[in-house]
């Protein structure tokens, strides 16, 4: 009784939100030690004899068409050495009120209350720390030219999805609010090539998912926005592609790393390859259970026992994920049997190691058909046994989990093969929690499992899409700190 009461005091809820910025803090502490490094040099020192306007100009014949870019480093230019230290506390900043806002606007949508705002802190300042963590190349954060490329415009991202959800929740639209909205896309459009195929592709599959995924009745606002951003982010395109710059840039690439294959069978095969190897990522894969982590937490501290645990509702197991886990596993079964080893040892085709991934699959494939087949048996069983044998199953498809996650990080295996074994890792974690959510049958519960799957398939698509752009434009050169957004969006899924 003392323990509930002290959880719901103010006390508490900002204590644990002060706790929760501790990592983002740090994050913006290490950046008081970043210094000027390559391109800061010259973009500072033109900068700062040009002027913001006629340093845009300069950089957008010559080099680049990301005018929101050039006109930022431009207008902070004065700053001088003090920017590369000043930058990581200003995109944290940016970040956190625009995360905070976006959680408190789904918050209020799940109808939780009083301690909404620390909350809502709490679940944002851990996300943009583990979204940190999951960065490919600490560049996206702590170079000043790479991090107003990548990372700043990732928060104002942020803050227009926040914009998007608070316009939502309106009676009618505020038009100023949906011009801001379409002005924060322009801006960050503006910021660099790869991050605008980022934004393209990601506003582009949030305008099919709001007329696929909502009632008419509500999804006026979301494709109103979401439309006008993504003609924004087009327009920003168009601007960067008439850029002279961009020529000449793409003509000193060829001089430097040769002429680029761009037979389309060929970057096909490289984008899935090295998309694969980017997915599985072990910080991304890090940063995503320090978030599970996370949401075990605020179920401890806000939810009842009783709820957590479900036992108002009959003990079942769940369909969706099981019919999930099988997808998943089928649309690997090509992905894993096209490949070829470098030292085939098995079926001449296979390592020993890349053949234990198709056996694992074969086995999980098998496992779902029978699970599928033998659900309404064993929904007998745990209606007859209680909540006992559903805490024993979900305890140890946890283990299992685990001990999957440790076989992926021990073993040198091909990317294919280990970002089947991180997706069956995923699967398996997103089966056990939907199997503890209260009342997992109901409206608001479904929308949040089909929300968590769009945003994890967003993640890939856009992920993909940046790096075929970036084989397409370069050959073979893909650089990990353009993938800071895609990095971050996979790593935010759960």
């Amino acid at each position: 009784m003392i323990v509930t009461m002290f959880k719901r005091t103010i006390i508490f809820q900002w204590l644990t939100a002060a706790l929760a910025l501790a990592p983002a803090a740090g994050y913006a502490y290490l950046g008081q030690f970043s210094r000027m490094m390559s391109d800061d040099y010259c973009q500072i020192a033109l900068g700062k004899e040009m002027g913001a306007w006629d340093y845009m100009i300069y950089k957008f014949n010559t080099w680049a068409g990301s005018y929101a870019n050039w006109f930022f480093k431009g207008a902070m230019a004065p700053l001088d050495t003090l920017l590369p230290r000043v930058m990581p506390a200003l995109i944290i900043l940016l970040w956190l009120v625009g995360m905070s806002w976006l959680v408190f606007q789904r918050l209020a949508h799940l109808k939780i209350e009083k301690p909404r705002w620390a909350l809502s802190v709490m679940i944002a300042a851990l996300a943009v720390a583990a979204g940190i963590h999951a960065f490919y190349s600490p560049q996206s954060f702590y170079w000043y030219a790479a991090s107003t490329h990548y990372t700043l415009p990732l928060a104002l991202l942020t803050i227009y999805l926040a914009l998007v959800f608070w316009l939502a929740q309106r009676p009618r639209p505020s038009w100023w609010a949906v011009i801001a909205g379409g002005a924060l896309c322009f801006i960050t459009a503006g910021a660099a090539e790869m991050f605008t195929v980022f934004q393209a592709v990601f506003l582009t599959l949030c305008l099919l998912a709001s007329f696929a995924f909502l009632r008419p009745s509500v999804r006026r606002p979301y494709a109103l926005v979401f439309g006008i951003g993504w003609l924004a982010t087009l327009m920003g395109l168009v601007i960067q592609l008439s850029s002279p710059g961009v020529y000449l840039r793409a003509a000193s690439i060829v001089e430097a790393y040769g002429q680029p294959n761009r037979g389309l069978s060929a970057i096909l095969s490289e984008t899935l390859s090295r998309s694969l190897g980017y997915i599985e990522d072990p910080q991304v894969l890090a940063g995503l259970i320090m978030l599970m982590g996370v949401g075990l937490l605020v179920m401890l501290i806000h939810c009842e026992p009783q709820a957590a645990l479900g036992t108002s509702k009959p003990v079942k197991l769940a369909l969706p994920p099981l019919w999930l886990g099988l997808m998943v596993q089928l649309i690997f079964v090509p992905i894993l049997w096209l490949h070829t080893s470098d030292h085939p040892q098995l079926l001449g085709r296979f390592s020993v190691r890349y053949m234990t991934a198709i056996m694992l699959n074969i086995v999980f494939l098998l496992g779902f058909l029978v699970l599928l087949w033998r659900r309404n048996r064993i929904n007998i069983e745990l209606q007859k046994r209680g909540h006992g044998l559903l805490i024993v199953g979900c305890a140890a498809a946890s283990m299992f989990a685990v001990v999957l996650l440790a076989f992926i990080r021990t073993q040198d295996m091909h990317s294919r093969a280990s970002a089947y074994l991180t997706a069956s890792f995923l699967v398996f974690l997103g089966m056990i929690i939907w199997q503890l959510l209260p009342a997992p049958q109901t409206t608001s519960a479904r929308k949040i499992g089909l929300l968590a799957l769009f945003v994890y398939a967003a993640a890939a698509v856009c992920i993909a899409a940046v790096v075929g752009a970036a084989l397409f434009g370069r050959g073979g050169f893909v650089a990990a700190r353009t993938l800071a957004p895609g990095a971050y969006l996979l790593n935010q899924w759960c």
